[in-house]
């Protein structure tokens, strides 16, 4: 008889369970010497055949963080990471600043160095057991999660599973922090609990109907109004809503840095990626989950216009500063709210028609103004050297497909290409952690195996999300993504906010700026090589389409990860 069948499973054992029957797909893992009861609970469920989630082996917990990131946005479900103690907690709030911003759900566990000096399972065992101790591990990420807690007791296991992913998933959702000691994780659990019923997420609530009344009465009044959003495409419902709404009242719709398509590019209410040219005049802005709206310092609306913020968190409660002004807060769930601002306005519709025509007129017109202008300056800069980054995303947008993922980390720009689908793009978080991408697009793979998933970065951003582990998991776990790298030898971001500040200073002048160079270049498309991929450089726009098409047959046809190394410029800030 083994000790199991005496005692009982152990802690690990039902904490690997219940993850499995609560729906997590997978554990990205990063393990260390506080996890063996974890990795033997997997050996035994894999044995057994009893539920476990896919355990997936990281060799970064940065990258680890991106990819249960990327599943999450893509499949909807929460999944897992492991992190070694304070050292691989460390390592990872990089991402998971990425993931509290972003509202992405996730259960985040670490080991803790073992409490005991000798006499019990799972007493410190090597020297680092007693360096690695913390007074407080959990205290250097408290600001970023919703929830922490140390496991105290193995009966708790459960319980404390089922609080932990009820509160990650409640809205506003996020990451939270469970610690598991490694005494705790060996004991054995005399009374199994995964079994019981497992502990529902609170849902948004239904934003307030008078509130919501009140939005209608303001925004069917309005002669220019004005939508702004962000980040409302993580629901896909909500995009549809949005985009009959703009469509019937000709509601001009402007995607603030959207962090994923919140309208189609095609519709003919989307006036773009800019708030600014239309500020000053409009007399009513509906708000729709966007933290940031536009940019004070460049322009602002007018003292007479009305303003309505709807979001779950609409007025972001966890920034420490942040003061756009509004006349009009509503909490809630943005589908939901939109479905009832439809049904408010429905009644306005006849006495609004010859006011809805008019502008419907006017911002067609300026639609194609946009259009005009964007394909002028693409034919300006189309036979640059180094390239245009407009150029490689235009090139880009001719073989993707309407179907692929496009995961971007300052990239690719999304104004210059075609999205007409819910779920095919998404940007890094606006918290700004390097090393997203490639992570993410690894773990949109996994939640969506069936489809096409493209990740384009930044040279600095390739490097930051650790690519000799991504290209490793790529091809360990046969995750044929193709990686895109717009390479232009800095970091670009630097450059430009140095140059936005001192327009005429001696560093604006330098070809080689100070702390904004990253020259010269490593050969990116060799790093993927190592790792069995196809990896190939461009410098000229006639090789664009080419090797994109290249790179596209490897993965579809051999399915073998592909990077595409660009040799690019850095353009100035243009807004179209």
């Amino acid at each position: 008889m083994t000790s199991e069948e005496r005692c009982g499973p152990t802690a690990a054992d039902i904490y690997v369970r219940t993850l499995a029957e609560r729906g997590v797909d997978y554990i990205f893992a990063n393990a260390g010497t506080d996890f063996p009861s974890i990795i033997e609970a997997l050996a035994r469920a894999a044995e057994q055949a009893t539920p476990a989630p896919k355990a997936v082996a990281v060799p970064h917990e940065n990258l680890a963080v991106a990819m249960a990131y990327g599943h999450t946005m893509v499949s909807g479900r929460p999944q897992a990471v492991m992190l070694h103690v304070n050292v691989g907690t460390a390592n990872a709030i990089c991402g998971l600043l990425n993931a509290a911003r972003e509202r992405i759900p996730m259960l985040v566990a670490a080991g803790r160095t073992p409490y005991s000096e000798a006499g019990h399972a799972g007493s410190r065992s090597i020297f680092i057991h007693w360096a690695q101790e913390m007074f407080d591990q959990a205290a250097m990420l408290r600001e970023i999660v919703k929830w922490d807690y140390e496991l105290k007791l193995p009966e708790q296991t459960a319980p404390a599973l089922d609080r932990a992913l009820s509160l990650a998933m409640s809205e506003p959702s996020g990451p939270v922090y469970l610690t598991l000691p490694r005494e705790v994780l060996a004991a054995a659990v005399a009374a199994d609990g995964a079994l019981r019923t497992a502990l529902a997420p609170t849902r948004a609530a239904m934003p307030d109907a008078a509130a919501i009344a009140e939005a209608a009465a303001l925004l069917a009044r309005a002669e220019r109004p004005l939508i702004v959003t962000s980040s409302l495409g993580r629901d896909p419902a909500a995009v549809a809503l949005l985009a009959a709404l703009a469509e019937r009242w000709a509601f001009p719709v402007v995607s603030h840095f959207p962090k994923s398509l919140c309208l189609p590019t095609d519709h003919p209410m989307h006036l773009g990626f800019d708030p600014a040219p239309f500020l000053k005049e409009a007399d009513a802005i509906l708000v729709l989950e966007c933290d940031v709206p536009w940019i004070p310092a460049r322009a602002a609306p007018g003292s007479a216009a009305k303003l309505i913020h709807l979001a779950v968190d609409p007025l972001f409660g966890r920034y420490p500063m942040r003061g756009f002004p509004s006349d009009l807060t509503i909490g809630g769930n943005v589908a939901a709210g939109l479905r009832m601002l439809e049904a408010a306005l429905a009644d306005e519709v006849p006495r609004a028609a010859a006011r809805i025509a008019a502008r419907r007129e006017r911002l067609t017109g300026e639609r194609a103004a946009q259009l005009k202008a964007r394909a002028a300056f693409y034919e300006r800069v189309r036979h640059e050297r180094p390239l245009h980054p407009v150029v490689v995303s235009r090139a880009l947008d001719r073989v993707k497909g309407e179907d692929a993922i496009l995961v971007n980390e300052l990239g690719a720009g999304i104004e210059t290409m075609s999205f007409t689908k819910p779920g095919t793009y998404f940007a890094a978080s606006p918290a700004g952690g390097l090393g997203w991408g490639l992570g993410a697009a690894l773990g949109a793979k996994l939640a969506a195996s069936e489809r096409l998933v493209i990740a384009t970065v930044g040279d600095g951003s390739y490097m930051f999300g650790n690519p000799t582990p991504a290209h490793y998991v790529a091809r360990a776990h046969e995750l044929p993504v193709l990686f895109v790298v717009f390479n232009n030898g800095g970091w670009a971001a630097v450059r430009k906010a140095t140059e936005a500040m001192y327009p005429e200073g001696r560093s604006s002048r330098m070809n080689r700026m100070p702390l904004a160079t990253l020259e010269p270049s490593p050969a990116f498309e060799r790093v993927i090589e190592a790792s069995g991929g196809h990896g190939e450089r461009v410098e000229r726009e006639d090789e664009l389409v080419p090797a994109f098409e290249r790179a596209l047959e490897a993965v579809k046809a051999g399915k073998r990860q592909a990077l595409v190394n660009v040799m690019c410029g850095i353009p100035a800030v243009r807004h179209f």
